[in-house]
Order: C-alpha cells, then structure tokens, then sequence
C-alpha cells in the first residue's frame, strides 16, 4: 500500500508539472497577444514583457532562497500557485498596460521563486534511488506543455480570445495547486529560524553559499559552466525569430513548423531519455545533452534553408531534455536538500545577470553586423563552454570513481 501511495504522489507530481509546463505556453501566447493588441500593435510594448520576467528575477532570486529554506516548501508552492493564479485572473480585467505589466511582474516574481522552491520538495518526496528515473519522466511532462501549449493557445485564440486562453491556464494551474494541496509536506530538515535583521541573515546566507562554492570548487564549475551554456541557448533564442526570418528567409507557417519540430524532438529526446538514463551517470547525461544541444545549435546557426535548421532544432531539443535531467539530478545528488534553495536562487540570480548581459551583447552584434553573425557567434561560444564542461565533468568522474 505504501508503494502504491508513493507511485500515486510521484503520478500526481508529474501531471501537476505537465499542468504548469502547459499552462505557461498557453500564458506566454495569450499575453503576447493582449498586449500587443492592448499596444495597438506596437512591438516595443511586447518588448517590455521580456525585460520584465529576467528583471523579477533577478529581484527575487537574490534573496528568496533564504526564505526557502526556512519554510514549509508545499505550503510557499501552493501560495506561489494562488498569487500566478489571481495575476492572471486580473489580466483578464486589465484595462491597460500599466495594470497589464505590474500584474505580470508579480506573476513573473512568483515564478521565479516556484523553481528553487519545487526542487527541494520533490527532492524529498521522491527517493534517492528514484532521482534520476523521475527527471526522465519530468522532461517528458515539461515537453507535452512544449507540444501542447503553443496548439492549444492557436484554438483557443483563433475560436474564442485571448481572455479564453488565459482562462484555460489558470483552470491547469487550478488543477496543479489541487495536487500539490492533496500531496503531503515533506520532512526536510529545515533552517532553524534567526533571530535578528533580516538583511544580516540575508548577508549570512550569501556567505555560507561563497564558502560553500570555494569549498567544493569542481560542483561550483561545473554548475556555472551549465549555467552560462543556459545563459548562451536564452540570448540566442531571443534573436530566433529574426534568424529565422532574415537570414535562413522562413515565412511565418515554415517557422511554426520548425517550432513544432523542435517540441517534438524534445519529446523524442525525453522518451529516449527515459529508456537509456538508468545507463548513465548524471553528469554523463550533462554533458552528452550540452554536447549535443551545442551541436544542434551550431548546425542551425549556419543553416540557409529549412532542412538543416529544422535537424539542428530537432537534435538540440532533444540534447537538452539529457541536459536538463542530468543537471537537476547532478544538484540533488552533491547539494544538502536544506540548502538547496539557497545555491540554487542564488545561482539564477547570477544567471539572470549574464542573460541580459548576454542577450544586450549579441543584440549589439546583431547592429553591427547581422543577425546571423550575432546567432553564430553565440552558438561558437556555447560550444567552446561545452568543450570546457567536457573536460572538467571527465575530472569530476574520475574522482567520483576514485
């Protein structure tokens, strides 16, 4: 019965995250949409939106870790949940853009918080022997949400509205804080409480994740390497589009296509994955997935015509569902679960930094030159990072076979 119980939990995690993963596809459309009818068709106004989800996170992440791993991380999750929720609830009232942009922060606020939050609870509730075998299948959930979202946003906005498509996310995320209220809090060991001011705790925190970095210096690189290649895929998805326009010349139905082929292979990549993780270690399906994904990106940086640029979407879709897996187990494994919130909000707030660092960079290539040698040479510098990974995750196994 305790078995059963357990796969039940472990199910209903997965259909939540599948929920969600679909929900924010159906979100991003929607909003994109809204606002830009709202804007009277002004695409400076849809700019704004992807200023203000890094900007939220970088506000939030640099402190929620503290408050993470002092807290109940099922009841903070299921607050987070409710907050998405009647932001969205109010951007189907909104009447303006201001009321549009200042809803969306908080939204993209509590989104920034739900990630560092969630995994230390599903670390918890899943056993350790099952990490690896349940980030598998997590990729497949988070890649139905790929496939799913963006079709279900073009019914529901082509039959109904925007205001429809809105309404269906929060019906999934309804259906996700319904099972995140049904599963049980997890017995975690949690920071006892500190008396005294909060920015000295703060400060305190930021030491302890500093002097936990120096002290495992090979888990701090390999965790930053990860996140500067994840730095690398945001600021060249930004100028995809324009890439896929301007120097491959794809219509709008060719690169709804490629997008599609790109969801299907991450689904593809995800179902392989759970067929073959149970032969790797964790940090070989990090390295193998970066490889790959760096590949996949390369070939459709150089690309000029649909063939190659949608078998280089499809093989770097399907690399980083490895990648993604191999990365969250490899954190479960070396980070002490009561610490976790702390590395890893910390961490994306340094990542939060470097991608709109990053993204500014390449789109000053991008006015200099082109648009293609701006992709391009986003793409060589995220295979020289996957090159340096390789050989530093080659050290790391050797010590962990020692």
């Amino acid at each position: 019965m305790k078995m059963k119980k357990y796969r039940l939990r472990a199910i209903g995690m997965l259909i939540a995250i599948a929920c969600a993963s679909c929900g924010e596809w159906l979100y991003l459309i929607a909003l994109n949409l809204k606002v830009y009818e709202q804007a009277d068709r002004a695409a400076a106004a849809v700019a704004i939106l992807y200023m203000i989800k890094p900007a939220a996170g970088l506000l939030m992440n640099s402190w929620a870790g503290s408050i993470i791993d002092r807290l109940d991380n099922r009841k903070l999750m299921i607050l987070l949940y409710v907050i998405r929720i009647l932001g969205m609830a109010g951007m189907i009232m909104a009447t303006s853009l201001w009321q549009i942009y200042v809803l969306v922060f908080f939204v993209a606020a509590a989104g920034a918080i739900f990630e560092p939050a969630s995994l230390p609870y599903i670390t918890g509730l899943i056993r350790e022997r099952h990490w690896q075998k349940f980030n598998s299948y997590r990729a497949i959930a988070d890649g139905s949400g790929f496939v799913l979202g963006p079709a279900a946003a073009g019914i529901l906005v082509g039959t109904g509205s925007v205001e429809v498509a809105l309404g269906a996310n929060i019906v999934l995320l309804l259906v996700a804080v319904s099972i995140c209220i049904a599963l049980p809090s997890v017995k975690v060991i949690l920071e006892e409480r500190q008396e005294g001011r909060w920015l000295n705790i703060w400060k305190e925190d930021w030491r302890f994740v500093t002097a936990f970095s120096k002290k495992f210096v090979m888990l701090t690189v390999l965790l930053l390497l990860f996140s500067c290649i994840t730095v690398m895929t945001a600021a060249i998805d930004s100028m995809e589009v324009a890439f896929s326009a301007e120097a491959i010349g794809l219509s709008e139905p060719a690169y709804g296509l490629l997008v599609s082929i790109a969801g299907i292979g991450f689904i593809s990549g995800s179902v392989l994955l759970t067929i073959v993780s149970r032969h790797f270690r964790s940090i070989q399906l990090l390295t193998y997935g970066a490889a790959g994904g760096a590949l996949g990106y390369v070939l459709f940086a150089f690309s000029q015509s649909f063939f190659p640029a949608s078998a280089g979407v499809f093989i770097l879709s399907g690399a980083l569902a490895f990648a993604n897996a191999g990365y969250v187990t490899y954190m479960q494994e070396h980070v002490p679960v009561e610490k976790m919130g702390r590395m890893l909000s910390m961490y994306q707030s340094i990542e939060a930094i470097l991608i709109i660092g990053m993204t500014a960079g390449l789109a000053g290539i991008n006015q200099l030159t082109s648009v293609a040698a701006a992709v391009q040479t986003g793409c060589l510098i995220m295979l020289s990072l996957t090159i340096f990974l390789a050989i530093i995750s080659k050290r790391a196994l050797v010590r962990e076979k020692a």
